[in-house]
């Protein structure tokens, strides 16, 4: 399971050149102030020169200096320690809200990256765990009921269903307890910072960091899932056919096609993976949105056919 890739928190970086601004600006301001005295021979003022220059050196040093970094609250510093030692004991579920007072609060980046990082591995593995949790629901298996069936019925997989239920093959007993996801699931791809958020019930289950269109070709709109595939064969523009494990096969493990069902122009589009972990992050598609193998294969686990995609920027 990948993560999305950032500078450890513990790695502070420093600012250089402090307090140099501020006595360059105070010296340039006396130094105007000199040569407006020495052309002011026409025109004379009871205000001291003293005054003037301290009201200039106050206003210098109530500009706040853009090369200051801020720093997390000692508050988000502690929830975020104190969600560390709850996922160490085994406390994922207090962990993650933790987690998500961290992400709601901090101003620094670093730590909200991380919180979030740590965050949609906690909300993912709990998902997929058979610990009942608020994005899903319990279901009563119903006589003549199948796992397709209630799949269907429930916007999931069988695959899925079988995943949270610690469930091997298709055998089910009516009057048993399902678990099944609460909600349908929507993917919220936002181009400004090249990320992908799997939303469920309206709550963040996990980010993604992923790989764009060049030129801006991802496009924008509400898009719904199609073809889902594993191990695809890759069609080129060119033309042609590049079978999967083929080096020049671009679509990686998964193959999820999106549509716009009233843009039919819209062609060729969809979530895909890549060996190449350099290019997530960065555009570097022809428009798809490209994510790590292992990234796809676990979102292709958790979302039906017909699953909402949303691009926005």
């Amino acid at each position: 399971m990948s993560d999305i890739y950032v500078r450890p928190y513990d790695s502070g970086t420093k600012t250089p050149g402090k307090g140099v601004l501020p006595t360059i600006l105070i010296l340039a301001v006396l130094g105007g102030i000199g040569w407006w005295m020495s052309h002011r021979s026409e025109k004379k003022t009871d205000e001291p020169v003293v005054a003037t220059v301290a009201q200039s050196v106050e206003a210098l040093s109530a500009t706040p200096q853009s090369s200051v970094v801020a720093k997390p609250s000692a508050s988000a510093e502690k929830l975020f320690t104190r969600a560390r030692s709850l996922m160490s004991s085994g406390k994922q579920s207090e962990a993650s809200q933790l987690l998500g007072e961290v992400i709601a609060t901090t101003t620094d980046a670093s730590l909200k990256n991380n919180a979030l990082r740590m965050q949609g591995r906690v909300n993912v593995e709990l998902f997929l765990s058979e610990v009942p949790t608020a994005d899903k629901k319990t279901y009563i298996i119903q006589p003549g009921d199948s796992l397709d069936r209630i799949a269907r019925n429930n916007n999931t997989t069988v695959d899925l269903l079988r995943r949270i239920n610690g469930i091997e093959g298709n055998l089910i007993f009516p009057g048993a307890r399902l678990l099944v996801p609460a909600a349908p699931f929507v993917l919220e791809v936002d181009k400004s910072d090249r990320t992908m958020t799997v939303v469920i019930d309206g709550n963040r289950l996990k980010r993604y960091s992923v790989g764009l269109g060049r030129y801006g070709k991802t496009p924008l709109g509400t898009f719904k899932t199609v073809v889902h595939q594993t191990n695809p064969d890759w069609s080129p523009p060119s033309g042609g056919i590049v079978p999967f494990g083929d080096p020049l096969n671009v679509l990686g493990t998964r193959w999820i096609s999106i549509v716009d069902e009233s843009r039919p122009e819209l062609k060729g589009f969809g979530i895909h993976g890549t060996t190449d972990r350099e290019s997530i992050g960065g555009e570097t598609s022809n428009g798809c949105i490209r994510m790590l193998n292992e990234d796809v294969e676990e979102v292709f686990l958790l979302i039906p056919r017909g699953t909402h995609v949303v691009i926005s920027e």
